[in-house]
């Protein structure tokens, strides 16, 4: 049986990725799994523990994959996918990040030099986001360099 905590926690990550834009049952895996005795839990393991359908737990392992929060686990002996909450992952999570704040950065500086008027508002709000996606990005790009890979877990 669940405890009373680890249930939770499971719904507090559900509406954390809700809050982001994801499914609240994408949030529900990912604390699931990050929070699991079991190394790695197969789709059907997923199903059975949260509740929900195994179509639900398939299109949302896909999201947490993409988002880079969970990784496939090849199990020996199974032809079912497996799934786990690895860091390998989440540090690929970051590293989306990173890229999404550049590009927003190069957009904002690309917006800038289309403005003859650099004083006129929409310059100086370019100008802004140019400034915080240059310094977020920079945080994040110091940040991924001082955290340790971690290795896939198996």
């Amino acid at each position: 049986m669940e405890s009373v905590e680890r249930a939770q926690y499971v719904e507090r990550w559900a509406r954390a990725l809700e809050s982001q834009g994801q499914s609240r049952i994408a949030g529900r895996v990912y604390g699931h799994l990050a929070t699991a005795p079991e190394p790695y839990l197969s789709l059907q393991d997923l199903a059975d523990q949260l509740g929900v359908s195994r179509a639900s737990i398939s299109t949302n392992t896909r999201r947490l994959v993409d988002l880079g929060l969970v990784s496939r686990v090849p199990v020996p002996g199974s032809r079912g996918e497996h799934y786990c909450a690895d860091p390998a992952a989440a540090r690929g999570l970051v590293a989306g990040l990173v890229t999404a704040t550049r590009d927003l950065e190069h957009l904002s500086r690309e917006g800038i030099d289309l403005v003859e008027d650099q004083s006129a508002p929409g310059a100086r709000s370019l100008q802004l986001l140019a400034e915080l996606y240059g310094r977020m990005g920079a945080a994040l790009e110091a940040t991924l360099a001082g955290v340790a890979d971690e290795p896939a877990r198996s």
